[in-house]
């Protein structure tokens, strides 16, 4: 038997542990190869593959959800846009309970609302984002469950001194 327990990895020969930094020491280390089979190149990260992968399956779905639906264009209004994505989401995990989807809004919302922005922007004919993951504005103001604060209304102009309100 050849095979031995030691495998080459890319990490390099020597790390100094008395320093606290090793992130800084794997920087400046000589890339060798270490770890690659000969003649094999490095593979993409699995998991921006999986990643990717997941958006594909989200974005098809969705435009089959869409059509489906008799959707052929964005929603009218903001609260419909976000009704429409919401039921969409709930379609797409209509295995689970809705305790394990209520459970898991958030973490849903972060997934799949950038796959639907970029679908409506799509739909709408804005293509002023390149196809790729684009993540909308934190604070959107038309955003109607977003978890940060709204951003302070700004007060109309008053009118001046001795207006009268009625003749405006």
């Amino acid at each position: 038997m050849s095979d031995t327990t030691y495998r080459k990895t890319p990490l390099p020969v020597r790390l100094d542990l008395n320093k606290r930094n090793t992130k800084e020491q794997l920087n400046k280390a000589v890339d060798d190869k270490r770890g690659m089979l000969e003649g094999a190149g490095y593979a993409p990260s699995p998991s921006k593959e999986s990643t990717k992968d997941c958006n594909d399956v989200m974005r098809k779905d969705l435009v089959a959800w869409l059509s489906e639906h008799g959707i052929s264009g964005p929603p009218p209004s903001p609260e419909a846009e976000q009704r429409a994505m919401w039921q969409w989401i709930r379609d797409f995990h209509k295995e689970y309970n809705d305790d394990w989807y209520a459970r898991n809004m958030p973490r849903l919302r972060d997934q799949f609302r950038p796959i639907f922005v970029q679908e409506m922007k799509r739909m709408r004919g804005d293509n002023s984002t390149p196809n790729s993951q684009a993540t909308p504005p934190k604070n959107d103001s038309q955003d109607l469950l977003s978890f940060d604060a709204p951003s302070p209304a700004t007060p109309a102009p008053a009118p001046p001194a001795g207006t009268n309100l009625l003749d405006m």
